[in-house]
């Protein structure tokens, strides 16, 4: 399997159940962290290491689904995977509407289980990385003067450098080295790379 940067909670008040899932998928190569209970879940799990939550739906005097709100409403934006041993249809139905990203019902199917947690890490890998990537134009952005964010944008929304120029009244030599700056500044390599990153910012 391909290297999982992120951790897997598996969280069920059922030790037995608990423990073998934490066994599989450590014996398949994630650091899988077990919680008995909703409350120690939703206070210890960091998001920034968390790739996907294995979540019982009947957990304790919780449902999962609202574990899983409560979860989201602490800022947790992890994949949700619902496991409960007395799903029907319009549960999982349910669980899917609320956000969570799977459901899977008990006796576990193991292939199953692996190939959903190994696609619920790839999907918070792609957000982590947009993430980041909107974090770093942010940045980036706010160390622009005023007039190079006018350029930004105007170069971002299509305008050639002769439009940017005549647009903002100012020489086509001093238009031109604002243009350099800003690609500097952003960290960019041509303009398909600073419409990118303005996508992050709009």
């Amino acid at each position: 399997m391909t290297e999982a940067p992120f951790a897997v909670a598996v969280v069920d008040d059922d030790a037995s159940f608990r423990e073998a899932i934490v066994w599989l998928l450590r014996a398949n190569g994630y650091d899988a962290r077990p919680y008995g209970d909703a409350d120690t879940f939703i206070a210890q799990h960091d998001i920034r290491a968390i790739g996907c939550a294995l979540v019982d739906l009947r957990l304790g005097e919780d449902c999962g689904i609202e574990v899983f709100r409560r979860s989201r409403t602490h800022g947790h934006d992890m994949p949700v995977i619902m496991i409960s041993g007395h799903g029907d249809i319009p549960t999982a139905v349910n669980a899917v509407q609320q956000g969570a990203m799977g459901f899977i019902e008990k006796p576990i199917d193991n292939a199953k289980l692996l190939a959903d947690v190994a696609s619920a890490c790839a999907h918070h890998r792609d957000f982590c990385a947009r993430y980041g990537r909107a974090i770093d134009a942010m940045r980036l952005y706010s160390l622009l003067t005023t007039r190079e964010r006018e350029v930004f944008w105007l170069l971002a929304n299509g305008k050639a450098t002769k439009e940017v120029a005549a647009d903002l009244g100012i020489s086509l030599k001093t238009a031109e080295v604002h243009r350099a700056r800003v690609f500097d500044k952003m960290r960019v390599n041509g303009l398909a790379e600073l419409v990118g990153a303005s996508r992050h910012l709009r």
